[in-house]
């Protein structure tokens, strides 16, 4: 057969369809299209936050059959979606990325490189070490610890846990069994609990210790806590401190619990997945006295370091005490020592997605300053909202704010239907697309509540969601 009659003859459809979808002309079309929509994406700042009628817009997304445009679908999605980097966006604990971090993701995506093992993802491996190095100088742990980039702080807690009880109970990995009595504030994370009842502890294991005016864990009365756990037959314990709490964001004095730690002969565990940004924070940081001293540290860039999810973090100030109880043996993947290490010996992925490249991009680009300015400033919004219920009349503060998080509600309410009618104000916000908040339950009662998680958010932004939460009142 001649060459000309063989290129006559029909490729079979697998051989159609990828040239199809790996031909460059079209992958650099869609490639445009989509970042056109990011862009759209990072920068709105006008209409509403969320579409009315949110759920019937979704379902008639959803139930579509097909599409020709791929594009105009996304851009649909985009349009139905919650906008995050809305100035009058203040929910939750989720960012408006900075536009270069959130931008990288597509590059990241491409490459997929997956940092299990070094020879995978060589380049990847070093950003990814290097990164980690930068978190020990900033948040003041040795060299010699370790840790990891994990998904959120859910598995950074459950990283630092592990790591905590194999310590406390060397043969916890081998036989399942430990009896480990776990302190925390009674604001702390859920997760916590979780990674105890993961970690075969026993969720009768926590015992919480009461919160003082600030809401924060009182070093008082933790001492309660530790007798509770005597009583009920611990004798060896881990404190868990909380640095920027998820319903008000107030942080623990670090030193004291420490302290007490110490006393106790417990694991000190930090977690710092919301407040660990304030170190950047000349005037904030102080906040964080303390940290370098906990046995481990859990931090989420994609909170105050304003990176799109995923990327959290774990460090262990005894870098032996993470590595023992995640070595396997996996021939087929982990080889002879190099300089850089394969990743899934530090890890509990397999899969280590390069999510170090966005922290490590806009660190390189435009150094710490930049989280330095980002973070004081949403904390100062976050200021600025306090200001102005201590001057309402119709609202009044719960606390002042120690860092991005706010809770108020109505002033002088008491009635049975207070927490109905809180609920109701935040639904009816939210539903016009004006702003957008949170709710929360503190000693017992329902309140509103602000997360400044946007540079962009300015306090007259904020001001202007107050004003209208006054109007739906």
């Amino acid at each position: 057969m001649s060459s000309q009659a063989a290129q006559k003859e029909p490729a079979n459809p697998a051989e159609t369809l990828i040239r199809k979808l790996w031909q460059p002309r079209t992958v650099r079309k869609l490639a445009r299209a989509l970042a056109d929509i990011a862009a759209e994406a990072l920068s709105v700042d006008r209409g509403p936050v969320r579409k009315p009628r949110a759920e019937q817009l979704a379902w008639k997304i959803v139930r579509r059959s097909g599409t020709s445009d791929m594009a105009a679908l996304v851009r649909e999605i985009r349009e139905a979606s919650l906008a995050l980097s809305h100035p009058r966006y203040a929910a939750q604990q989720v960012a408006a990325p900075i536009p270069a971090a959130a931008l990288v993701e597509s590059v990241v995506a491409a490459m997929n490189q997956s940092l299990a093992v070094w020879e995978m993802s060589p380049i990847a491996t070093a950003i990814d070490r290097d990164l980690m190095a930068r978190f020990k100088r900033l948040l003041s742990y040795p060299r010699t610890s370790e840790g990891s980039l994990v998904p959120g702080g859910a598995f950074a807690n459950l990283t630092a846990l592990l790591a905590a009880r194999d310590t406390l109970e060397p043969r916890a990995s081998k036989t399942g069994r430990a009896r480990i009595a776990v302190i925390v504030g009674a604001q702390a994370h859920y997760s916590v609990a979780r990674a105890v009842a993961i970690l075969r502890l026993g969720r009768d294991a926590v015992f919480k210790a009461p919160l003082d005016a600030e809401f924060c864990t009182d070093p008082a009365r933790v001492a309660v806590a530790f007798a509770a756990a005597r009583k009920a037959g611990f004798r060896k314990f881990i404190l868990v401190g909380s640095s920027g709490s998820t319903p008000t964001g107030s942080f623990d004095d670090l030193v004291t619990l420490g302290e007490i730690a110490k006393e106790f002969r417990a694991w000190f565990h930090v977690d710092a997945a919301h407040g660990a940004g304030l170190a950047f924070s000349r005037r904030l940081r102080r906040r964080l006295n303390g940290l370098g001293g906990a046995d481990s540290i859990v931090f989420d860039p994609h909170k105050m370091m304003f990176m799109p999810l995923t990327a959290g973090g774990v460090l262990v100030r005894d870098g032996t005490r993470l590595i023992e109880p995640l070595q396997e043996q996996a021939p087929y993947l982990f080889g002879s020592t190099r300089r850089w290490p394969d990743l899934g010996q530090l890890t509990i992925a397999c899969s280590q997605r390069f999510d170090a490249l966005k922290t490590w991009l806009v660190w390189r680009a435009y150094g710490p300053e930049l989280w330095d300015h980002l973070i004081t400033h949403v904390c100062e919004v976050a200021q600025a909202a306090y200001d102005y219920c201590s001057r309402s009349t119709v609202l009044e503060p719960v606390h002042k704010p120690h860092s991005n998080i706010f809770c108020f509600r109505l002033r002088g309410r008491r009635g049975r239907d207070s927490d109905a009618r809180h609920w109701a104000i935040k639904e009816e916000l939210n539903e016009s697309g004006y702003g957008y908040i949170s709710s929360t339950v503190l000693d017992g009662r329902r309140v509103l509540r602000l997360v400044v998680m946007n540079p962009r958010t300015m306090a007259d932004d904020i001001c202007a969601i107050l004003r209208k939460v006054e109007e739906v009142v």
